[in-house]
């Protein structure tokens, strides 16, 4: 069992749980943002049941003065909102660590001596400060500080600020509620050894979950339509840009995930940078949508956050089972770009590449993510957006045309493209194979057909010069070397700081680029590597399925998981360890 103190007294990972109303979530990310605030760095995860009311639910946040990639899931602190939560995550808790609990509603019968118990009567403080039980977590938050022995002020002032709106009168309530939990937890401090302070010369950091990171990205890229139909865990995008219109973005909350599929390529039509976004069951609908927007060569960006299928599946929770899916999705063949952030950092840079591949290629691309990337905040440095670059391609919005073809044959295969209004740019558009002008009867030929079928598959090409290269983490050559894609790439790097401490010399190339497949820059990652490990959140090995198909090379281990929960770092490092000593056993899952 791991003791308290284990990882640094410096990390600290916090758990709050309780009923689903309780707050849950909004505690955890109240807590994180005082950190933040003050200059540490911090990773929320929230895990709840798909249940409309009720079940447990839980958020973990893990807090450092050094900068953090991923949760952590051995608790160091829980504060147990009631006797459901102190059962269940009694066995996460670490040999010496503390429970935060109200004794009026939770019985510390049975718990392991090595708990420090830290009853403080949550309802009791929140109703003596002159409020409602609804301040309880208030109380509780504040306990955490105090055990911590962190100030409070810098929550008091982050109550204020967050109950201007209402009156001076419930900010204050909640400032006395803070004090009495403050306090109280601070009688049983004692000698309890994790520590945490303001960081005062720390650069500013934001705080952002991948949903957030994506709309920031897309409004820096000057979208002009989003169109989407709610899917966890991509609803939240949905709420980011409705509550951004005054930028300039329509957004449409459409029927169903067919209608948004539509609307965006009509969007993209009328020369407006589009976007929906969904998870894998939401896609399964947008996917003949999805070939008109590949036969009208429309330049869209669709947005695919796995969550664990197949049909339903688990909807809060993460799985990378839609890699192959969105590489083949649709009737037919066309040229589609498939780009997978890594972080909050990769979601912001690659949203906004993502619209200019998509207008320069005029095809479909898609940001490819998961719950894990959507749902949970990172502290990051804010975004430069100084390097943000607007390139429309072959796009023509102005002026007067001669001989336009719409679906012009060119040595690139991207053809000239005019906005309606346009003086001489009449064209077809349909979802049928078509000549240069869009007349779907002549598409019919056969060497029409080869022509444009042709053209359209040579902006892979292209787009190999274009899109974004792998990223190396780590020395060139090492003891061994990770290969991954998407969000697995915080607890991979996580795991190479903790491996880097023992001596043990790691690196990772992230793949962020999944489609056209990077396979010059693969090859030669396998080809220096002493040993190899693929890590991938999946059953079937989909990503080690493209290194085998591009490659025709195999990585000497892998680590899978597919239980809708997102890898931990420790897990990762520990089977690096393994593939480090050369261990026979070439595969490690989690069920």
């Amino acid at each position: 069992m791991t003791r308290i103190g284990e990882r640094r007294t410096h990390d600290v990972c916090i758990r709050i749980g309780g009923q689903a109303g309780f707050g849950i979530k909004a505690a955890g990310q109240s807590l994180a943002r005082t950190f933040a605030r003050e200059g540490l760095c911090t990773f929320d995860l929230t895990e709840y049941p798909s249940l409309i009311r009720g079940g447990h639910n839980i958020i973990t946040v893990r807090v450092s003065p050094d900068v953090v990639h991923s949760h952590a899931v051995d608790v160091d602190l829980l504060v147990a909102l009631d006797q459901k939560t102190a059962d269940i995550d009694m066995p996460s808790l670490v040999e010496g660590g503390a429970v935060i609990y109200d004794p009026a509603a939770v019985s510390p019968d049975g718990w392991p001596d090595s708990v420090r118990r830290v009853p403080v009567p949550l309802d009791k403080f929140a109703l003596d400060a002159g409020g409602s039980k609804i301040m309880r977590n208030t109380v509780a938050l504040a306990a955490v500080l105090a055990l911590l022995d962190f100030p409070l002020e810098p929550f008091a002032n982050s109550l204020r600020a967050q109950f201007a709106h209402k009156s001076a009168e419930v900010a204050e309530q909640n400032v006395r509620a803070a004090q009495l939990g403050y306090d109280e937890a601070a009688k049983h401090a004692g000698d309890f050894p994790l520590r945490l302070a303001p960081v005062p010369d720390a650069p500013q950091r934001m705080l952002v979950d991948g949903n957030d990171a994506v709309g920031l990205g897309a409004l820096a890229a000057g979208i002009g339509f989003y169109g989407a139909y709610p899917m966890t865990p991509a609803s939240s995008l949905l709420h980011f840009m409705a509550a951004h219109e005054a930028e300039g973005v329509v957004v449409k909350h459409t029927e169903d995930e067919i209608a948004a599929m539509n609307m965006v390529v009509g969007a993209a039509f009328g020369g407006a940078r589009a976007m929906c976004a969904t998870s894998g069951g939401g896609f399964c609908l947008m996917v003949e949508g999805f070939g008109l927007a590949g036969v009208s060569e429309s330049a869209v960006v669709v947005g695919v956050f796995s969550r664990p299928g197949p049909a339903t599946g688990l909807p809060t929770w993460t799985e990378q089972g839609d890699l192959q899916f969105v590489i083949h999705a649709a009737q037919g063949e066309f040229p589609r770009v498939v780009l997978a952030p890594g972080d909050r950092e990769d979601a912001f840079r690659l949203t906004w590449q993502a619209f200019n591949l998509a207008d320069r290629l005029q095809t479909p691309v898609v940001l490819l993510g998961d719950t894990y990337l959507s749902d949970n905040r990172q502290t990051i440095l804010p975004y430069d957006t100084e390097e943000v670059e607007i390139d429309r391609g072959k796009l023509i919005t102005s002026g007067e045309v001669k001989d336009y073809l719409r679906y012009k044959v060119t040595p690139d295969g991207v053809s000239p493209r005019a906005v309606p209004g346009v003086k001489g740019a009449e064209q077809v558009v349909n979802s049928y194979e078509h000549d240069e002008y869009g007349y779907g009867q002549e598409g019919e030929r056969a060497s029409v057909r080869v022509a444009q079928n042709e053209k359209r598959m040579r902006k892979m090409d292209l787009a190999k010069s274009l899109v974004p290269e792998p990223v190396l983490f780590g020395p060139r050559t090492a003891d061994v070397s990770v290969l991954s894609f998407g969000s697995c790439k915080g607890p991979i790097r996580d795991a190479m700081d903790e491996l880097d401490a023992e001596g043990v010399s790691v690196n990772f190339l992230q793949v962020v680029t999944c489609w056209p497949f990077p396979t010059g820059a693969v090859e030669e990652f396998l080809r220096r590597a002493k040993r190899s490990v693929v890590v991938e959140g999946n059953f079937t090995g989909q990503f080690e399925q493209l290194i085998r198909q591009e490659c025709l090379m195999a990585p000497d281990a892998r680590l899978h998981r597919y239980d809708g929960r997102p890898f931990d770092y420790r897990q990762v490092a520990e089977r690096i360890r393994e593939v480090a000593r050369e261990v026979p056993a070439t595969e490690e899952v989690v069920r």
